[in-house]
């Protein structure tokens, strides 16, 4: 009895791969949404604490948790980039095994370095958000939301 193939342990491996991948993927995702669902309570939290106007407390929580998701996504872009990285090594082994003419494997991606991770097409929402609190932060201090 002839036990798996070359081809059939790399497709397992990158199918595991790949379900690891989609996870971060989807871990992402939920990291944006969960962001935006955070920031109404912590600030109807802050403000019921002080004389229900805005103040600089609101703005630095907000400022706090947009900056604390947009580590932990940057986080979870990584470990995603770095599973993308690993699957190259098996592509090209597929490749080479698929016979003549080989197969022209073209690689999806390159290594991520965490700076990469943390600023990326991603990541604008969340530097989206912080522009928007600095904004209102600003226009707070300006006078213009003193209510």
């Amino acid at each position: 009895m002839a036990g798996p193939t070359e081809d059939e342990l790399d497709k397992d491996q990158l199918d595991q791969l790949h379900a690891a991948t989609v996870k971060a993927s989807e871990a992402c995702l939920e990291l944006k949404k969960l962001c935006a669902l955070i920031l109404v309570p912590v600030g109807t939290i802050i403000a019921s604490f002080g004389d229900k106007k805005p103040g600089a407390s609101l703005f630095a929580a907000g400022l706090l948790v947009i900056v604390g998701f947009w580590i932990a996504d940057s986080f979870s872009y990584y470990y995603q980039r770095k599973l993308r990285g690993v699957m190259i090594p098996i592509w090209q082994r597929r490749a080479v095994r698929c016979g003549n003419p080989p197969y022209p494997f073209v690689p999806t991606s390159g290594a991520v370095k965490p700076w990469r991770a943390a600023f990326n097409a991603s990541m604008a929402y969340y530097l989206i958000l912080a522009l928007l609190f600095a904004l209102a932060a600003w226009a707070y201090v300006a006078g213009w939301l003193d209510g």
